[in-house]
């Protein structure tokens, strides 16, 4: 379960478990905090990324990643890349049909 819920005192206080299998990694393991969108926001702020339902219909869940296992991004266009196989040179599939050239460094 990604998102780990306790009540203390009638209020509910929040902590992330990252969802790369076997990861144990939880942000962060020392602190919690009253407010769920105070969480995610640090979570972010800490390189954690979070992987929104509504943002990705292909989701059962929202999805919550540690920096060491964050998904990779589409080179052109930043979508991050929910599943990987089949995508070309680090290119999301729409990215591939426009034929968007990627900028090398």
């Amino acid at each position: 379960m990604a998102r780990i819920k306790e009540t203390f005192d009638s209020r509910a206080w929040f902590m992330l478990e990252c969802d790369d299998h076997n990861c144990e990694q939880r942000f962060d393991d020392s602190q919690w905090y009253a407010y769920e969108d105070d969480l995610l926001a640090d979570a972010k702020d800490d390189g954690w990324q979070i992987l929104y339902k509504d943002e990705h219909p292909e989701l059962e869940r929202d999805m919550h990643y540690c920096p060491a296992h964050r998904l990779p991004e589409c080179a052109t266009c930043t979508n991050i890349m929910i599943d990987s196989t089949g995508w070309k040179n680090g290119q999301c599939p729409e990215c591939i049909k426009e034929e968007i050239p990627i900028e090398r460094s």
